[in-house]
């Protein structure tokens, strides 16, 4: 049987695509291939610390290939791509207690990328029964570490054992006190003023300024915070350019709508 010509062209031409895709196929099933068996050299993994603002840098480089190292037993260097699980890797980075946020990716190159954001320390926590650690900006506990010290507020006194619940539990000394430390460390003023805060027996609290020998008794520290401080800037701007910042012992905010100042 005679095939006419323009019928054996028309077979040739779905051939020949038929061909040329199977080819474009096999051709990415071999790129995908080659690229799961790729082996990560050095060069191919970057690890990328996002720094917080006051400069305190808890997580180093070598921090992250540690944890990795410690669950997978690699630190994904030498390791083949196809067994790199860039979701796992996150999940493992980001229960350690000084990363706040992993975010991994492989670009098309082959390399991975990590990047992250650690915990951003506002205070040191130091109760007379409790050991030392450090609270980020969302009121997490965090260890202290031997390898850096944070120059944040320090929180000392009678302020109560943590509890992983503390913010929903509004009689807690360390959820009434967060209160404080937030306010303190968003006002740049306040935060450059104050460096500690003492928790009495009573469960009030003394302020101790940077500049100045006197404290600042404050009261309990969740109680009329904005009013306090309010009433003790207009005693800093009207009374002590007068006095000096070393003429009074102690200022008293803890009455409602008064300063009390009690010189030496």
């Amino acid at each position: 049987m005679e095939v006419h010509p323009k019928r054996m062209s028309w077979i040739i031409k779905r051939l020949s695509l038929i061909v040329g895709a199977v080819a474009i196929l096999l051709l990415v099933i071999a790129a995908v291939q080659y690229r799961k068996k790729s082996v990560i050299g050095e060069k191919d993994l970057t690890i990328k610390i996002i720094k917080n603002d006051a400069g305190n840098k808890f997580v180093r480089e070598r921090d992250v290939k540690e944890v990795l190292f410690r669950e997978f037993r690699h630190a994904i260097v030498g390791q083949p791509l196809e067994l790199i699980d860039i979701n796992q890797v996150e999940e493992v980075l980001e229960s350690d207690i000084f990363i706040k946020d992993a975010d991994v990716y492989i670009d098309a190159l082959n390399k991975v990328h990590i990047t992250i954001e650690q915990r951003i320390p506002i205070a040191r926590i130091m109760d007379e029964a409790d050991p030392s650690y450090y609270l980020d900006e969302d009121g997490e506990r965090v260890r202290t570490s031997p390898k850096f010290t944070a120059r944040v507020m320090v929180v000392t006194g009678k302020i109560g054992r943590f509890n992983d619940n503390y913010l929903n539990i509004p009689h807690h000394r360390l959820n009434r006190v967060f209160e404080l430390i937030k306010f303190i460390d968003a006002n740049d003023f306040w935060k450059a003023q104050f460096e500690q805060i003492h928790i009495d027996h009573s469960g009030d609290a003394t302020l101790i300024p940077k500049l100045g020998d006197h404290e600042i008794k404050f009261g309990l520290p969740n109680e009329d915070i904005e009013d306090k401080f309010e009433r003790l800037e207009a005693f800093y701007q009207d009374g002590l350019p007068v006095e000096g910042w070393n003429k009074y012992k102690s200022i008293n905010l803890a009455f409602k709508g008064q300063v009390v100042a009690k010189k030496r």
